[in-house]
């Protein structure tokens, strides 16, 4: 019979978490602890939460989570923020009851959010592994949202991914080479910076909330990210910081000029960043989630072949009165936040 308990993971010794993580074989960029470390410096509104989960007293993964306290009084605690796939995260090979697994966890998240006040609890589960645990999550009282990403298998070579790609994706990459766009990868403080002026704008322009350059700037400076530049006479025209970690490269934050998107240096970046993949090793290329009535831009991901996968976001509401005072204030603070980036 398998009997599974959850405890908190001890934060001062962070590299275990990364050892326990590399066993597990669909952990990102984002269950790492440099991405840990890297949040808890760059927003004071978050504190890690990391959880063990054990199998008859045998470590078998881990529960990456931060609460979030945006205003004070506010707590909200996410599996993983801003919709990203958080967990659990279980090692390979592993022999799993998943029922009894999502009863156990959500028993302990449940009973320490009575303890501290939590106003919300949000998981964000693999499709893949979890897709059994709609109806028991509902039982809970939790409401879901269907998410997807596009993923990109790179257990290949570079070679037939390029013959596998949308003939106008190739046409664009040739076209950004014959332009005489060059993408190199770059670790220059004053070019993350020229990429950052470059990011606010184009965050500005879709309507989003940029992410700090110093949180940028970390992930980059301990060993889990790169940034891709695009470059046109000397001049940086569009970049992607990109993330990688365990099997997985993620393709995270974009920016570009549009006077030069007709050089195409997007698909200069994209193939840059696949074929960087595949030389290094890494099996898949995360292109991101899209919003769903976006369809110029998942089209954009299925011309590589990237493959629509599915995630869920199952969220439940603990203190209405506070879950309500945070939704008439987040758009306005997050207007603010924009502004001071």
């Amino acid at each position: 019979m398998n009997v599974y308990t959850i405890e908190k993971f001890s934060l001062e010794n962070p590299q275990e978490w990364d050892n326990l993580m590399q066993r597990c074989p669909d952990s990102t960029a984002f269950h790492s602890k440099t991405w840990m470390e890297s949040l808890d410096r760059s927003f004071k509104q978050l504190t890690p939460i990391y959880l063990l989960i054990k199998q008859n007293e045998t470590i078998i993964g881990g529960i990456p989570s931060f609460v979030f306290q945006p205003i004070p009084g506010i707590k909200l605690w996410n599996s993983m923020p801003w919709n990203l796939v958080g967990g659990p995260h279980i090692v390979n090979s592993v022999d799993l009851n998943t029922t009894s697994l999502i009863s156990t966890m959500q028993e302990y998240v449940s009973s320490i959010s009575r303890a501290n006040g939590w106003c919300e609890l949000a998981w964000t589960l693999s499709g893949t592994n979890f897709d059994n645990s709609k109806n028991l999550l509902t039982e809970m009282g939790y409401k879901y949202t269907e998410r997807f990403t596009h993923i990109l298998n790179t257990k290949t070579s570079i070679d037939s991914i390029w013959n596998a790609y949308n003939k106008r994706v190739r046409g664009a990459v040739r076209k950004a080479e014959k332009s005489g766009v060059e993408v190199r990868d770059t670790d220059n403080h004053e070019d993350l910076k020229t990429f950052y002026e470059m990011y606010i704008k184009t965050v500005k322009r879709l309507g989003g909330t940029p992410k700090p350059i110093n949180l940028m700037q970390s992930l980059l400076n301990n060993g889990i990210a790169n940034l891709a530049i695009a470059t046109y006479s000397d001049t940086i025209i569009a970049g992607l910081l990109y993330l990688y970690f365990n099997k997985t490269v993620t393709l995270w934050c974009e920016a570009s000029i549009p006077k030069y998107l007709n050089y195409r240096p997007n698909n200069a970046i994209f193939h840059h960043i696949i074929k960087w993949a595949c030389q290094e090793g890494y099996e898949y290329v995360d292109f991101g989630a899209s919003p769903p009535d976006n369809e110029g831009l998942i089209a954009h991901k299925e011309q590589y072949r990237a493959i629509k996968t599915d995630f869920y976001t199952y969220t439940k509401v603990l203190s209405p009165f506070k879950r309500s005072l945070w939704t008439h204030s987040e758009n306005t603070l997050r207007k603010i936040y924009a502004w001071m980036q």
